[in-house]
């Protein structure tokens, strides 16, 4: 029988309190402009806008971000020692990051959230909730995964949300198991190029 998204919340919200992790689930379309995060530091942290348009897919996105977390130490601690390089010589004009330490963050971050999109998928394939569109949310991953050799190219953050109906169109709706097709920039088509740059204007 199917669960509802709500059911779906409940139960992944129940084991995210039993790991002792702070549950914040806002309804609001945005929080400080992110749609989500979850912060296994100290402060272990979950948060999610639930009223953003995809507010249901950051939810369990986030979620296999804890079961990374909770499940994959190795893979969530080697992409925590540079997964916010990339981010920190986007934001400080005045950081100097050589092209290799700028290589280390793009993999690392690429191959953390490329396995955390397998996680969601199977997740998905595993439990059948009803309203969940996977088309839509490949869509989204494969956006989600590419865009981030966008930010490294413009040395900028997207301005606009980055999963607008008329960017997803354009993108790929198969998902690749095998990180390196993310990690390889020349796989972005003209075609998802051209809608991604609609994001940084």
């Amino acid at each position: 029988m199917p669960t509802t998204k709500s059911e779906f919340i409940i139960s992944c919200t129940r084991q995210l309190l039993k790991d002792d992790i702070s549950v914040f689930l806002h309804q609001k379309e945005s929080i400080n402009t992110y749609g989500g995060w979850f912060d296994g530091d100290d402060d272990r942290e979950f948060a999610v806008a639930l009223k953003n348009s995809m507010g249901f897919e950051i939810f369990i996105h986030e979620y296999c971000h804890y079961l990374q977390w909770k499940n994959d130490k190795a893979l969530w601690n080697q992409s925590m020692n540079t997964y916010d390089a990339l981010f920190d010589w986007i934001d400080n004009p005045e950081s100097c990051l050589t092209d290799a330490e700028l290589d280390q963050s793009l993999h690392d971050i690429i191959v953390l959230e490329h396995d955390c999109e397998k996680r969601v998928l199977h997740l998905m394939t595993n439990n059948t909730v009803d309203g969940f569109d996977f088309d839509k949310y490949i869509r989204a991953a494969n956006c989600y995964l590419f865009h981030y050799h966008i930010n490294r190219e413009l040395r900028k953050r997207p301005l606009s949300p980055i999963y607008k109906d008329e960017v997803l169109r354009d993108m790929p709706n198969t998902f690749s198991k095998d990180a390196n097709y993310y990690l390889d920039k020349n796989n972005i088509s003209s075609l998802m190029r051209e809608a991604f740059l609609t994001e940084y204007d």
